[in-house]
């Protein structure tokens, strides 16, 4: 019967703390990013609807195949070779951004947000290039692709009523700076955090 007694009370304690820090509003979110870059998000919220978010993360090896064969024949170390193939061996992406967060004007539970703002956004790739050329019918040669500007971000978010988990869907567009200044390339994504407070 004791044993009985110390269970519940165990139970009950755990779903008092349980309510206790769900009745606090979040202030951070970690989760998964899918989509370009697919990796992991962090997110914070601070004073006045403004948050930072983070991500780390890669993108599929087929994804913008006509941005590295530009590149391959905008390089002067290519000149006079012709462009066969790539295979891109890995992307390293990093994003850092300051949002703003907005109501969205729909009668949903929970919190239903839209937000906007600016970042960075830097990507690291190993390319491998194969081309042909006068002297050798086929050669292949690896370069490092280096992507660095500023991101503009619109994305909504909803957090769900009774559980501590925020789902979000966004789009963003890329203004390099490094290595192809003024290219723009746009990027899509959705992800799940799941919310919980600093201690």
């Amino acid at each position: 019967m004791k044993m009985i007694y110390k269970a519940s009370c165990f139970i009950v304690g755990l779903f008092l703390v349980f309510q206790f820090t769900y009745a606090q509003k979040f202030n951070q979110g970690l989760g998964l990013r899918i989509g370009d870059p697919v990796g992991i998000s962090y997110k914070a919220y601070l004073p006045g609807n403004t948050a930072v978010e983070f991500a780390l993360g890669t993108t599929s090896r087929n994804r913008h195949s006509s941005y590295y064969k530009d590149t391959f024949n905008a390089l002067d170390r290519y000149d006079g070779l012709r462009y066969s193939d790539h295979d891109v061996k890995y992307t390293l992406a990093l994003q850092g951004r300051y949002l703003l967060h907005s109501s969205f004007p729909a009668n949903v539970e929970g919190r239903l947000d839209w937000y906007w703002g600016i970042g960075g956004h830097f990507r690291f790739s190993k390319v491998e290039y194969t081309y042909f050329s006068e002297s050798t019918m086929f050669a292949s040669d690896e370069k490092s692709n280096v992507d660095l500007g500023p991101e503009g971000i619109l994305g909504i978010e909803y957090e769900l009523k009774d559980y501590p988990i925020v789902g979000f869907s966004e789009v963003s567009l890329l203004g390099e700076i490094v290595d192809k200044p003024l290219r723009f390339r746009f990027f899509a994504a959705v992800g799940v955090r799941y919310a919980f407070n600093s201690l």
